[in-house]
């Protein structure tokens, strides 16, 4: 059965919000919904369903301004140095996630790169039902001290290892030698790093 005009409007105002809310909470709090895929699924739902929408609605001026805006931010993304382009584009695949492992049922870990410009980054994620915020995050810089053979994006596993009220103690394991971090799960801070 296909949807009529105001019920595919309706559907596509509430994935905007969804997206939106996505966006501002990530950006604010580090907060997404669970899982790395379902905002990747939630941007592709809003681009697909925005050209959707422009194609019902041709006929008036919102949706060639939609289209519009589409365009000028892509161009615009890459006019740019195409930064912002390869953030969008490696932000919304596959193409920017390295390692995606859950640890167990409270905690998932994850090597990303969002960039051109920079290295990938680990990052500890708290699971919390539907939604999940990002405790952690470092770079190459912040835990390597200067071995150029060792970086974070060539870590074969991530390996949980113990958990306190306040800490949390993981293991970037390489074949040896390995670095176990163990941080602060309320600020986010490093306390320990070891070469094992």
């Amino acid at each position: 059965m296909i949807l009529n005009k105001k019920t595919m409007l309706r559907f596509y105002l509430i994935i905007c919000l969804l997206f939106a809310l996505d966006c501002l909470l990530y950006f604010f709090k580090e907060i997404s919904f669970r899982g790395y895929y379902s905002d990747v699924v939630v941007f592709w739902l809003w681009l697909i369903l925005s050209f959707v929408v422009i194609i019902i609605f041709w006929k008036k001026l919102l949706a060639k301004l939609l289209l519009a805006s589409i365009v000028v931010t892509l161009v615009l993304s890459i006019v740019a140095m195409m930064i912002p382009f390869f953030a969008i584009v490696l932000s919304t695949t596959s193409l920017g996630l390295y390692k995606n492992k859950d640890l167990n049922e409270k905690y998932r870990a994850q090597i990303v790169g969002y960039s051109a410009m920079t290295p990938p980054w680990f990052e500890v994620i708290e699971k919390k039902g539907l939604i999940e915020k990002r405790i952690f995050h470092c770079t190459d810089y912040q835990i390597m001290n200067n071995n150029l053979d060792m970086k974070i994006r060539t870590a074969k596993d991530i390996i949980f290892k113990n958990e306190t009220d306040s800490t949390l103690t993981l293991t970037l394991f390489y074949g040896g030698p390995n670095k176990t971090l163990t941080f602060n799960k309320d600020t986010g801070n490093i306390l320990q790093i070891k070469n094992n």
